[in-house]
């Protein structure tokens, strides 16, 4: 009895073995789609010419220009060692604000204040506040001109808050001191 069931039991495994090695056959004259993404053989191989990588150096953030002012990027990446201290920084004007809005206009004039930054290309800027418009006069403060800025720097003055980054209460434009 046993041996009858054990046959046909061989039997079906035959039977599946040879279906399942003849499906996977192709019939004669059919072949198998290309690959889309296979590299063309007619074409040299790919050359890679990338630049350099920068030297360390690229990556130190320099706290203090060549004459001993801070740069704005030094100020911020030190600012624990220099909040709520007299500090002087050697900036760029990138821009004037405040300076050219009518009072009683339809618009509300935003107090005066300066955004220096090392580079006139650079993207972090620090704000200089705490002088009236006549000042920019006196000290020939123009936008895209280097000078430099003593005062304070904190973290808000003049109702002017500061970001993280802090800001300068403005005591001397190069030797254009403000007067009080």
């Amino acid at each position: 009895m046993i041996a009858p069931t054990l046959r046909s039991t061989a039997a079906i495994f035959v039977v599946l073995a040879i279906l399942a090695l003849t499906s996977g056959c192709e019939p004669d004259g059919q072949s198998l789609e290309e690959d889309p993404l296979a590299p063309d053989p007619d074409l040299p191989e790919a050359v890679v010419d990338l630049p350099s990588p920068p030297p360390e150096s690229a990556f130190e953030i320099r706290e203090h220009n060549d004459d001993g002012s801070l740069r704005v990027e030094g100020l911020v990446a030190n600012r624990d060692n220099y909040i709520n201290n007299e500090v002087e920084v050697r900036g760029v004007v990138a821009s004037i604000r405040g300076h050219d809005c009518t009072p009683g206009g339809p618009e509300r004039c935003p107090r005066p204040h300066l955004l220096i930054r090392d580079h006139a290309d650079d993207n972090l800027e620090m704000m200089v506040v705490g002088y009236e418009n006549p000042f920019l006069r006196t000290a020939s403060i123009e936008e895209g001109e280097d000078f430099l800025f003593r005062g304070t720097y904190t973290h808000s003055a003049h109702d002017f808050p500061s970001s993280e980054i802090g800001l300068i209460d403005l005591a001397a434009v190069d030797d254009h001191e403000l007067e009080e």
